[in-house]
């Protein structure tokens, strides 16, 4: 059993994001699906948030049912074989867990954070809107953004965040997805306290997030998975399945920590938070 878990269910660090006059966020809550979007405040609040509420409802009513019929989708801890027939998203977990060698679950929060990012920005897109958008769920992140994000690394929620990922237009759309051995109720055989995963694929990143989080032990084991990242990088999955995209690209970039010892490779750039 490890000590100092962090299980508090209030996302306080929800709290600590840039104030911008020119976006506005909106919370949505579904059964255990919480996800905060970031839009530009031209957005009517209301319109979006009916349309957000539908898909999320529809998207988890598709994944009970296919639970329903298939357990080992939510139960399993090792990657399962593609159900026959199964819908876009439940093959892309499925596919995605095989990578990473966890069970499709593990992927279940990313999906859902870019099925939304990616119908949002759709519809925007569509209708001659602004069309920046960021979903975060629980955490795990989707985001399209004309302009610079950074993004906070927080291993510990009781802490100011002070280090941050500097993320460039150019490299967007991505997922930034993130594990943890001491944040949060989500299951972990790791002791780190942060595994988080740069991909395209936000199910990918997070099954990714999963596993490394799992293998981090000890401080050695850092360099040793830093290694690994650069293999896992050959990976070749659908960018974007969700918008029919045929690009495809593994693992991006990594970030380790556990204690105070951390450790980065590929599309990381760092930056101080003040």
């Amino acid at each position: 059993m490890r000590n100092n878990i962090y299980l508090s269910p209030y996302r306080n660090y929800r709290t600590l994001y840039t104030k911008d006059n020119l976006e506005q966020k909106i919370q949505i809550i579904i059964e255990e699906t919480d996800l905060l979007i970031t839009l530009t405040s031209q957005i009517k609040a209301d319109l979006i948030t009916t349309l957000i509420k539908n898909k999320v409802q529809e998207i988890r009513n598709v994944i009970k049912f296919w639970i329903q019929l298939v357990p080992e989708i939510q139960h399993s801890l090792e990657p399962i074989a593609i159900p026959k027939n199964a819908p876009n998203y439940i093959e892309i977990m499925c596919e995605s867990a095989k990578y990473a060698y966890v069970g499709p679950f593990a992927a279940i929060a990313g999906t859902i954070a870019q099925i939304v990012c990616c119908f949002i920005h759709e519809y925007l897109k569509n209708n001659q809107l602004p069309d920046d958008v960021i979903v975060e769920n629980g955490g795990d992140i989707y985001l399209y953004s004309k302009k610079e994000r950074i993004i906070g690394i927080m291993p510990n929620p009781q802490e100011n965040c002070m280090l941050g990922l500097k993320i460039n237009p150019s490299d967007m759309p991505l997922s930034i997805c993130s594990s943890s051995a001491k944040i949060g109720h989500s299951l972990s055989f790791g002791k780190g306290d942060l595994a988080l995963i740069i991909a395209k694929n936000a199910s990918l990143a997070d099954a990714l997030a999963t596993s490394y989080c799992n293998q981090l032990q000890k401080k050695e084991d850092i360099s040793l998975l830093l290694e690994k990242a650069k293999k896992d990088n050959l990976i070749k999955i659908l960018d974007n399945p969700y918008n029919n995209s045929t690009e495809s690209s593994g693992l991006m970039g990594i970030f380790l920590q556990i204690d105070e010892n951390i450790g980065a490779w590929g599309n990381i750039e760092l930056t101080i938070i003040h």
